[in-house]
């Protein structure tokens, strides 16, 4: 008798309703944030100019680091207006660029840049209109800062070649090269490695050495793909 009892003790025991069926948890338990997020508007006109290999972007940049570390495209409306979000950016962004990046995820040209620091509110930008074309990549990122110092920024311009803003595509697509030996045009479109601007960046054939004017070789690159891709303006 005294051992059925006790197993009928036991098993109330085993099935008896716990005392408290509530959580058991803090109730304000925090939520780690998935990163930042920034919100773009504006007009973006040029996009189609980049062949492929090149991404137009809104990416988040850390420091000097030239790799993206968050990066989405940009797909203008038909007028070239921009509305998109891009979220989840990493805490250790620091920058928010609009950019060229290869398939690498290596900036190639930047169009707009503001500093970057994270907030639980989403950060707008309004970047206005902004002229996103290969050929402007190229004016403002090489000839401007390496070329015109020589080729327009003075009275003469050495070889009578103007590389200064509204001049530079005239003067290269389509002329002959009066230094080349073999009458190679300055940029031949379509065909980079038969144009002589490729040529003398990568060749002492000048009186002036040009091969240390521009040693990146993804601005060589840039270069030889605005030319195989029609040297457009």
């Amino acid at each position: 008798m005294k051992t059925f009892l006790s197993v009928c003790i036991g098993l109330s025991l085993l099935f008896a309703p716990a005392c408290d069926d509530g959580k058991i948890y803090d109730e304000h338990t925090s939520v780690v944030r998935e990163g930042g997020a920034v919100n773009l508007t504006g007009h973006l006109h040029g996009v189609d100019s980049w062949p492929g290999g090149y991404s137009i972007v809104l990416a988040g940049f850390a420091g000097t680091n030239e790799y993206a570390q968050t990066a989405q495209g940009i797909t203008p409306a038909a007028d070239g207006s921009v509305s998109m979000t891009l979220q989840g950016i990493p805490a250790e962004v620091t920058r928010v660029e609009v950019c060229a990046i290869n398939k690498l995820r290596k900036r190639i040209a930047t169009f707009y840049a503001v500093d970057y620091e994270e907030t639980a509110d989403t950060l707008r930008l309004d970047m206005g209109t902004v002229d996103a074309r290969m050929y402007a990549a190229i004016q403002s990122g090489v000839f401007d800062r390496s070329c015109t110092a020589c080729h327009g920024g003075s009275t003469k311009p050495a070889a009578g070649l103007y590389l200064t803003e509204g001049k530079s595509h005239a003067a290269l697509v389509g002329i002959v090269a009066d230094r080349s030996a073999d009458s190679l045009l300055l940029v031949n479109p379509g065909n980079a490695s038969e144009s002589f601007l490729h040529v003398m960046l990568r060749e002492n054939v000048l009186r002036y050495d040009h091969t240390q004017i521009i040693t990146s070789a993804n601005t060589l690159q840039l270069i030889d793909d605005w030319i195989d891709n029609g040297a457009n303006e």
